[in-house]
């Protein structure tokens, strides 16, 4: 076993507790016996119910493309943990995980996984001296480990209901968890669904747009003390983000208001189709509201196995193949959705491009995905 499979082994074994924490002392506390490698880097933090990632691959793209060194941290990723650490769309390489993980890991007693990763990640943007750094947070915002940062913006997407046995079970209290990204003096782009009291009281500068990605990113884009450009870069979505190969699309909406913006595009994009959804759905998503949102649009839902511990298992499953044979032979779209967790397998199903170059290892499917 490489030294890059131990210690990635060893991380996806830490506690992936989902609670919220009190406050932010352990990363603060980790990231100043480091240096604050947060402070080196001008930053963008990203929170929101959907979107975000999308958001800040956009922002990532154009910027890289006017010429300047751009981190991106997101999360999950979909096929090896490398993808969630890159500087100008190349991955952190595994023996740069290794010595970045050998270096935070003796400052840590009680290591949780995306603390770790995210000092992982804020340690080498700051160590290859990246011109600014695009943060998507993880969970939340307010205790979220990347809010250790202060940065020259603030972007909150959207605000719908997911996470609410954590975030809240009220849009309002989702949105001040959220909400928990905005810093005195530091502008603040906002989607329109993210217009709640807690974000616009305490946001200023305030910059309301529509709730499209590219939108939202555009608007960000001009805000920043860069010359920037609008490049092709600003269309880009990163993998599984409405991603089409022939008449399969892999979208990992997993909450109902992506899937029905998700169904109302494959809807607009092939009038008359069927549809035929692929459904993998994580434990702690809202099932039987996905299911009511997909019944309106779909003519057949194929449940797909567990093949991943978050994700839900269907007492009656069907295997990926079966299931895009049976819609290949009806002449429908098949939409694959629901959650990350299912795109790994999809991907290599489809042969897509760089599918197989961004495995972590030599084996079909790397360990870096199973939890």
């Amino acid at each position: 076993m490489s030294r890059y499979q131990e210690l990635t082994d060893y991380l996806f074994s830490l506690n992936r507790s989902k609670q919220l924490k009190t406050d932010l002392s352990v990363p603060m506390e980790v990231a100043e016996k480091l240096g604050h490698p947060e402070k080196k880097f001008p930053s963008v933090h990203i929170a929101g119910t959907n979107g975000k990632g999308t958001v800040a691959y956009k922002m990532a793209k154009v910027i890289e493309e006017n010429g300047y060194r751009v981190g991106l941290f997101t999360s999950p990723h979909l096929v090896t943990y490398r993808e969630r650490i890159q500087i100008n769309g190349k991955m952190i390489s595994e023996e740069e995980v290794v010595s970045g993980l050998e270096k935070i890991l003796p400052h840590v007693k009680d290591p949780k996984f995306f603390e770790i990763t995210t000092l992982l990640a804020f340690d080498y943007f700051a160590e290859k001296e990246v011109d600014i750094a695009i943060i998507e947070a993880g969970l939340g915002g307010r205790l979220d480990a990347t809010n250790i940062i202060t940065p020259i913006l603030s972007i909150i997407t959207s605000v719908q209901m997911d996470h609410s046995s954590i975030l809240g079970e009220t849009l309002e209290e989702i949105a001040r968890e959220k909400s928990g990204i905005i810093k005195p003096g530091v502008p603040v782009v906002i989607g329109e669904s993210a217009q709640y009291e807690s974000i616009i009281s305490k946001a200023c500068p305030l910059y309301i747009v529509g709730n499209d990605t590219k939108k939202i990113a555009r608007k960000a884009l001009k805000l920043l003390p860069f010359t920037i450009e609008e490049t092709e870069g600003i269309t880009r979505n990163p993998s599984c983000r409405y991603e089409k190969h022939g008449d399969v699309i892999l979208d990992v909406a997993h909450n109902p208001s992506a899937l029905i913006r998700l169904f109302e595009r494959v809807k607009k994009d092939y009038p008359g189709r069927k549809i035929h959804v692929l459904l993998g759905i994580a434990k702690d998503k809202d099932l039987k509201g996905a299911i009511e949102v997909i019944e309106k649009y779909a003519s057949q839902i194929a449940f797909l196995p567990a093949n991943h511990p978050r994700l839900y298992k269907f007492k009656d499953s069907t295997p990926a193949e079966e299931a895009l044979q049976e819609a290949k032979k009806e002449g429908a779209i098949a939409v694959v959705t629901g959650s990350f967790y299912i795109m790994k397998e999809m991907l290599l199903l489809l042969e897509a491009p760089g599918s197989h170059e961004r495995k972590g290892y030599n084996h079909p499917f790397d360990q870096s995905q199973k939890t």
